[in-house]
């Protein structure tokens, strides 16, 4: 799961921090418990995952399966003058 890394690392969150923000929610994890998670070592819950997104202001699902986007139109570069 190193996409959950990056978005923890993105959201200028330790391991610590993370491990303190899902504990606020009852969910207990400690923080080799996460490392085992970000780097694929172990499996999460569907509970601790949902925390986890929470922790980073995430939906769930984003987390999960990468944010819900809608396209964005094409932009057309300037013609360079010959």
């Amino acid at each position: 799961m190193v996409r959950i890394s990056q978005l923890r690392r993105a959201h200028g969150m330790t391991l610590a921090d993370l491990v303190r923000r899902i504990a606020e929610q009852g969910v207990t994890v400690t923080q080799s418990g996460i490392s085992n998670v970000e780097n694929g070592r172990k499996r999460a819950s569907d509970r601790l995952l949902i925390a986890w997104a929470k922790a980073l202001g995430l939906n769930p699902l984003d987390v999960w399966h990468g944010p819900v986007s809608t396209p964005q139109p094409e932009v057309d570069e300037p013609e360079h003058a010959a």
